[in-house]
């Protein structure tokens, strides 16, 4: 099986909390169609991942979203306890607490008609979140692990819409977030896991978040895997990549699938996709978050099998050069 793996290495200006090693994968998709007809698919890609990390440190697998494809009565259903027992061996095998948030395919529609019944009945976290052994499921809530604290964003499913983009998508994620009272300290190494990165790197939405930069160290996110771009289109069309894509009126930016930029409150980079099996460096000021949107494991529905894709993200200490050769 052919993995694609985006290496990151994050230094921050005045974070220093030693080295740490993340996993990210987004958009697995259990229940899709390719699942179905490609036997052990996500077991070789698990199996690819165990392999490629064997001995080394991981801090925490990171999973901003889309664990199913579709929703359903997940009582018994075979995807979703395929699911639950692959993200437990998973968490066993590399000694590492897994943290998931939620996307639009984990969201009920209608979710505002919904009795607190219905609710807990549509809610993935009591099927498969298991804390004693390291599945935590951060839907609107943080978790600390020592001095890393991980925050998982989940506005509803109609801030998805593509009749909702970016004006009033961006409002109800807003509305949201400000009800969560989340709480960050720049002492941490705060990761926010947010499905879609331009909740809060969209320039427009950007700067209602004030000082929020100043303290999160990254924020990654999925959503736009492959089936938007492939690979080989976003390498191709690089200097037009930018973080807007089918927010934009046509004729429309070009979408990136995966990469990562930084962001503040008054200004967004430009796109920087990752070296091929190389580390991209991304050096930030003391306000500046990087953003990094992390390809999906699988298609839609599609027969045929896509190109899996992890994102690893190491988190040096401040001027640390001599560390950059060891930790890869």
């Amino acid at each position: 099986m052919k993995v694609t793996n985006d290496k990151y290495i994050i230094e921050k200006e005045g974070l220093n909390v030693g080295v740490k090693r993340f996993i990210s994968l987004s958009d697995l998709h259990y229940g899709t169609l390719q699942q179905l007809f490609y036997k052990g698919y996500m077991r070789k890609f698990f199996d690819y991942i165990k392999s490629i990390n064997s001995g080394k440190r991981v801090d925490a697998i990171l999973i901003p979203g889309d664990l199913l494809f579709w929703l359903s009565n997940y009582q018994g259903k075979v995807f979703v306890k395929a699911l639950k027992r692959d993200l437990e061996d998973l968490s066993y095998s590399l000694s590492a607490p897994i943290c998931v948030s939620y996307g639009n395919h984990d969201l009920p529609f209608n979710e505002s008609i919904l009795s607190d019944e219905e609710k807990k009945e549509w809610d993935l976290a009591q099927y498969i979140e298991n804390t004693s052994d390291g599945i935590y499921v951060l839907n609107n809530e943080q978790r600390r692990f020592d001095d890393i604290v991980v925050t998982g964003f989940s506005p509803n499913r109609a801030a998805y819409a593509t009749n909702a983009m970016p004006d009033k998508a961006l409002d109800m994620a807003k509305a949201v977030f400000d009800k969560c009272d989340f709480t960050f300290d720049k002492k941490d190494l705060n990761i926010l896991m947010s499905h879609e990165n331009k909740f809060f790197t969209y320039e427009q939405a950007a700067s209602q978040y004030g000082d929020l930069y100043d303290y999160l160290t990254f924020i990654i996110g999925g959503h736009l895997h492959d089936g938007y771009m492939p690979i080989w289109l976003q390498d191709l069309l690089k200097g037009q990549l930018k973080d807007k894509g089918i927010w934009e009126n046509i004729p429309m930016s070009i979408d990136m699938c995966r990469g990562a930029f930084k962001v503040t409150s008054s200004r967004t980079s430009e796109c920087m996709l990752p070296k091929r099996d190389e580390y991209t460096d991304i050096n930030l000021k003391s306000d500046e978050t990087a953003s990094i949107v992390n390809r999906g494991v699988a298609k839609y529905s599609w027969f045929i099998p896509s190109t899996p894709s992890i994102a690893t993200i190491e988190v040096i200490p401040e001027n640390p050069r001599s560390l950059n050769k060891s930790i890869h």
